[in-house]
């Protein structure tokens, strides 16, 4: 429910906007900084090779609705 809920597809859309205002067209940057707001925390390798991939295909409010919808960012350990 969360992945395709209209709210969550509106504030990932929201969280891409900012993020694109705060740092511009550098999809790298953009990355990092998503994954700072969302985990606090910077992406590793892996995830920053396959988020890359991800923005350029779906853009960065499909990343921003992903990391939205991650084990990390809905339970606290």
């Amino acid at each position: 429910n969360l992945f395709n809920s209209p709210f969550v597809i509106a504030e990932a859309r929201r969280l891409a906007d900012r993020i694109k205002d705060d740092i511009g067209e550098s999809n790298e940057a953009q990355i990092a900084r998503a994954y700072e707001i969302t985990l606090g925390r910077q992406p590793r390798e892996k995830e920053k090779l396959a988020s890359l991939a991800a923005v350029r295909q779906h853009g960065l409010a499909t990343l921003c609705r992903a990391l939205f919808n991650s084990s990390e960012f809905l339970f606290l350990p």
